[in-house]
């Protein structure tokens, strides 16, 4: 669970966000119902149908919403390679840009 000085913070942050366009109303929505989430740690990386689920949305608002937070810099995304059987894959996680953490918790 996020320290609430931290997701004051981070709350805080998209929210001035949102006020220079760089965020939706219902992206900035959704972050806040994320961070509300009691099984969220800053430290480790998820997926975005558990973005998805922790908000209620639909996957694919969920990916909207995960790409205009990144591009924003309130997450950071990372490509997981996997192998399943004779193909090559891979996959997005995300977890919440450290930069912004440590920053926010300082104010």
């Amino acid at each position: 669970m996020i320290p609430s000085d931290t997701r004051l913070a981070l709350i805080d942050l998209a929210t001035d966000k949102a006020e220079t366009a760089q965020l939706s109303a219902a992206t900035l929505t959704a972050f806040v119902m994320h961070l509300r989430s009691k099984n969220l740690d800053p430290r480790e990386w998820h997926r975005c149908d558990d973005f998805a689920a922790s908000v209620g949305i639909t996957p694919h608002q969920a990916r909207t919403a995960v790409g205009q937070l990144v591009r924003a810099a309130l997450l950071e995304r990372d490509i997981v390679p996997r192998r399943r059987g004779q193909q090559d894959s891979r996959y997005v996680v995300y977890r919440l840009a450290p930069q912004d953490v440590q920053e926010g918790a300082g104010q």
